[in-house]
């Protein structure tokens, strides 16, 4: 590999993290961002750090490229394990693959507590039908009034899902 290559993948790690931050654009799945940046941060470290072969200012590039990344993915991670908060996030319900007129969502609620003004936070992705590892956020709301954990209501079972896709009638496909 020539010094120019080593730095193709810090760049598309960085990129890859401006995308992630910076719209609502996401591969799908609440975790998979998540551990796609720090198996490519942790990669991207180790090799500036141990690389031998690129020399003179590309080498300065290629470890600032690498390393500031892996600053910020593990700032945020110490600061998501640090808040006792953000641990309700193990508790969340994830609604994959809801099709409503010929299109396809993910839903995701996580609750919150009983300070939030609702039962928790709740929001849909939408995926393209022939490209289902991507998804972009459609719709949020930080103070949803319906649980979407619970398994029956006034003594009847509850279809979530059959709830999930009126939301997205409702919120997405109605307006």
């Amino acid at each position: 590999m020539n010094q120019k290559t080593h730095l193709i993948i810090p760049m598309l790690t960085s990129v890859y993290l401006l995308i992630i931050f910076l719209t609502d654009t996401s591969f799908r799945g609440y975790w998979t961002d998540f551990f796609i940046a720090v198996v490519f941060v942790t990669y991207n470290l180790k090799k500036a750090l141990n690389s031998k072969k690129v020399k003179g200012s590309l080498s300065l590039i290629h470890r600032f490229v690498s390393i500031l990344p892996a600053i910020l993915v593990y700032s945020v991670l110490a600061a998501y394990i640090l808040n006792p908060f953000s641990w309700n996030v193990f508790k969340m319900k994830c609604f994959y693959n809801q099709e409503v007129n010929g299109r396809l969502f993910n839903a995701y609620f996580k609750p919150v507590g009983a300070n939030s003004g609702g039962e928790g936070i709740f929001w849909i992705t939408e995926s393209p039908k022939y490209f289902p590892l991507i998804e972009t956020q459609k719709y949020y709301d930080s103070a949803v009034l319906w649980d979407f954990s619970v398994q029956e209501w006034e003594g009847e079972t509850v279809d979530q899902n059959e709830i999930v896709k009126r939301y997205i009638e409702q919120e997405i496909t109605d307006r």
